[in-house]
């Protein structure tokens, strides 16, 4: 069973991690299947999405002990049915993860290294940030803003921030691993979120808890 690795955070919160190496139907025979679940993998055509699919289910099955009966609300924020546990997932190239807890809303973001995240950084990326990653490795600096900014987002559940202009990231670093500030302005939240990060060569990792 390839778990990367699990961390247990502040108020019982916990995350995991899963390296993807099993085949769909080794992964299959761990999951406590519901038809919930048939019908939500059913439309998942692509063979790498639905084996990060099915990981991110058994990280759920893992951390919460309960089926990976996993529903969302209108912004998209996952819950696990019959729970009152806060829930989120993230996966990419290989890797899924998974973040709960029982007392607040969390957020974590996973992401395969790839030029195509320093293309489209003129998106997210505002000027405050560029300032920052101006020291460091583009690719890394990037990356842990839109991990940075999706983890937050996951967290908030709320609807219409707009990344680049709403969210702004402090303490970027090339560090492997550390924390990371964001400050929220959007309508009447004004909030701040002390994040971690993890950087390795196959993936970026940020969340909130």
């Amino acid at each position: 069973m390839p778990l990367l690795f699990k961390l247990n955070g502040p108020d019982s919160a916990k995350l995991a991690v899963w390296e993807i190496t099993e085949t769909e139907s080794e992964l299959e025979a761990q999951l406590n299947y519901s038809a919930t679940m048939k019908e939500q993998l059913r439309p998942i055509t692509n063979p790498a999405r639905r084996l990060e699919w099915m990981a991110s289910r058994l990280l759920v099955q893992l951390l919460t002990h309960y089926d990976a009966n996993v529903i969302h609300s209108d912004c998209g924020q996952p819950s696990v049915r019959e729970s009152d546990l806060n829930l989120s997932i993230t996966h990419t190239r290989g890797y899924a993860a998974v973040l709960i807890s029982p007392e607040k809303p969390v957020g974590i973001d996973i992401e395969h290294p790839s030029p195509r995240i320093v293309k489209l950084a003129g998106r997210f990326v505002n000027q405050h940030e560029e300032k920052q990653i101006a020291n460091m490795s583009r690719e890394t600096g990037c990356a842990l803003v839109w991990c940075a900014k999706e983890a937050v987002y996951k967290a908030l559940d709320v609807p219409g921030i707009i990344f680049k202009d709403d969210i702004t990231i402090d303490k970027l670093s090339d560090k492997p691993e550390g924390s990371l500030h964001a400050q929220v302005l959007h309508g009447k939240i004004n909030e701040g979120f002390e994040l971690q990060y993890i950087v390795s060569p196959q993936y970026y990792l940020v969340w909130y808890w």
